[in-house]
């Protein structure tokens, strides 16, 4: 008994200082020097394991002279010992809660990209059985930032794959999220391995103070406003005249939403654009309160009347483009750009509010809803643009499929994969989204550019915003929050408007032109000009129909008139009465 206690001690004391399992137990291909590539049994294996015998050694020795070297120092000074354990102590909870969250951020990264890399590689590869991801996927965790991404070992035995290399090309990108990564095959010595590149990443930051910036800026169009700067400094917009009218911003909270619509909305402001801000969350851009060229809406209300008048606005305009029969665009007033800001809460607000108001004859649907539709609808030619900005950009926050289709141009920034999957699936593979600060993809026919969104600070937005040639304020029928000014109805000649109170650190220098000829004046409905709903309409013999077959015309037919809030006039009820299909027979 006492021999085979002593030949225990002793194999547990060579384990012990050789580095090998305690338990005798070899699971990996670990040697003396060389760090394990695979489990021997298939099973899943501990980075412990993995290690080389000879740093499992010197770990253990280590800690085992660290705690005998604390036991003497303790019976030599115990005072000072202790102080020095506290400190210690100390030091390591930091260090252990700074390793924990590594470890976790680790982790996550290896279950959502290296693993499912390593599962889909395994055949192409002929990697060995129970070879495991960490031993030869040597890819960071910010390697979305990175030009060198990272490396893949292979087994030394590897010399190629017979028609394979484009599969696993496609793997890597695909698995990786990586559009435009190269991966090249190093087979030559005795470590074959896989180096992935991408082209440069944007710049880190693109600030409106560098002097490069603002002038990009300035160069930059009235319709094609500088979103930001890609890879190679290459510099990102969308022409709302030539490419796309309306622009779809989606990211999660904190994700940079009204820092892109800000970019943009002042580059068109100093050019000489109106600018309307629906914004029921109140405070997303502060910049733009009390501009001479800006009408901010705020309460739910102001933004239901804003979107009606708008709606008439566009209608107006278009009717300005049908008749226009000079030479180039037709004369429809001042660009308008409107930002909606948190649509998917917006909307459902103007449901209810609707919902809440409207009286038993009108219709179902929000007007204010209808009209934003209609705007969406609207050509290039009208020169009105909705940046809409949505948390989630579901077809049925949006209102339907076919209003999310007005937007070709979208940008996405933080975004989730199932977010990307529905605003852009045809763009294939998916970016990985970074937490990057100011970091964006912008999305136009079915080509993902990765952006560093220029950032202004409050008061550069201001400067910019009125520095240039500086429009009237938009007229929305008295809705918004805009102090009263001294101006010209939108859509007429611009002639002067008041200096209005902006913050200490902004000098604004206004210069007012005007913009075209001037546009014929829209046409309006004295006050005094009664409106009825259509069973009013019925039951004053308004027309010699029912409200039910008013109901029904105004479903089915479509030259019936478009009224205002689910009310008409006698005269545009009589005069579609006249015009309809089967009017002269029943007249004769």
């Amino acid at each position: 008994m006492s021999e085979s206690r002593t030949g225990g001690a002793i194999a547990t004391a060579y384990r012990f200082v050789s580095g090998h399992h305690m338990d005798g137990i070899r699971r990996t291909d670990a040697g003396w020097i060389s760090r394990g590539t695979r489990s021997l049994d298939g099973g899943r294996v501990s980075r412990w394991s993995l290690l080389s015998r000879a740093e499992r050694a010197g770990i253990r020795l280590g800690s085992a002279a660290a705690t005998g070297g604390t036991l003497w120092a303790f019976q030599a000074a115990p005072e000072a010992t202790v102080q020095g354990l506290q400190a210690a102590s100390a030091g390591a909870s930091v260090a252990l809660g700074y390793n924990s969250v590594e470890a976790v951020r680790r982790a996550i990264h290896n279950r959502e990209w290296v693993r499912p890399l390593h599962v889909a590689l395994e055949g192409p590869l002929g990697l060995p059985e129970g070879m495991t991801h960490r031993s030869y996927i040597h890819i960071p965790r910010d390697y979305p930032e990175r030009t060198d991404v990272g490396r893949i070992d292979l087994p030394a035995t590897f010399v190629g794959v017979d028609g394979g290399a484009a599969t696993i090309r496609a793997i890597v990108r695909t698995k990786l999220g990586l559009s435009d990564a190269t991966v090249t095959f190093k087979l030559e010595g005795r470590r074959p391995h896989l180096e992935i590149r991408q082209t440069p990443r944007p710049p880190a930051k693109v600030m409106f103070a560098d002097e490069s910036v603002r002038e990009l800026m300035a160069a930059a169009s009235e319709s094609a406003p500088l979103i930001g700067v890609g890879p190679q400094d290459i510099r990102v917009s969308v022409d709302l005249d030539a490419e796309s009218p309306h622009i779809l911003v989606s990211a999660s909270t904190g994700g940079g939403k009204s820092v892109i619509t800000r970019t943009m909305a002042a580059q068109m402001l100093h050019n000489g654009s109106q600018l309307v801000v629906l914004d029921f969350k109140r405070h997303s851009h502060k910049w733009a309160r009390g501009l001479p060229n800006v009408a901010y809406c705020r309460d739910i209300e102001d933004i239901h009347d804003a979107l009606v008048h708008l709606g008439r606005e566009g209608h107006h305009r278009n009717i300005v483009v049908d008749d226009w029969e000079g030479e180039g665009d037709a004369p429809v007033g001042p660009r308008l750009a409107l930002i909606l800001e948190e649509a998917n809460a917006t909307v459902s607000k103007l449901k209810r509010y609707w919902a809440a108001n409207r009286e038993k004859e009108d219709p179902k649907e929000s007007p204010a809803i209808d009209a934003l539709r209609e705007i969406l609808f609207m050509g290039r030619a009208v020169r009105m643009h909705v940046f809409l900005v949505a948390q989630s950009a579901t077809a049925a926050a949006l209102g339907g499929p076919e209003v999310r289709e007005c937007f070709a141009t979208r940008i996405l920034a933080r975004y989730t994969r199932n977010a990307w999957n529905m605003l852009v699936p045809e763009v294939q593979p998916v970016p990985r989204s970074t937490r990057h600060i100011g970091r964006a993809q912008v999305v136009l026919g079915g080509v993902a550019h990765e952006t560093q969104v220029a950032f202004y600070t409050d008061s550069e937005a201001r400067e910019w915003a009125t520095s240039g040639t500086v429009a009237a304020t938009p007229d929305l029928g008295g809705a918004g929050t805009a102090p009263a000014r001294h101006v010209t109805p939108m859509g007429g000649p611009l002639t002067s408007v008041d200096t209005p109170s902006v913050s200490r650190d902004v000098t604004p220098t206004l210069t007012l032109v005007k913009t075209g000829p001037a546009v014929p004046p829209r046409p309006s409905i004295p006050p005094q000009v009664a409106r009825y709903s259509l069973a009013a309409a019925a039951r004053e013999g308004i027309v010699p129909l029912s409200a039910d077959a008013l109901r029904q015309a105004k479903r089915r037919d479509p030259e019936f008139p478009e009224g205002e809030g689910g009310k008409w006039t006698a005269d545009e009820l009589q005069k579609w009465h006249r015009n309809r299909p089967g009017a002269a027979e029943s007249i004769a």
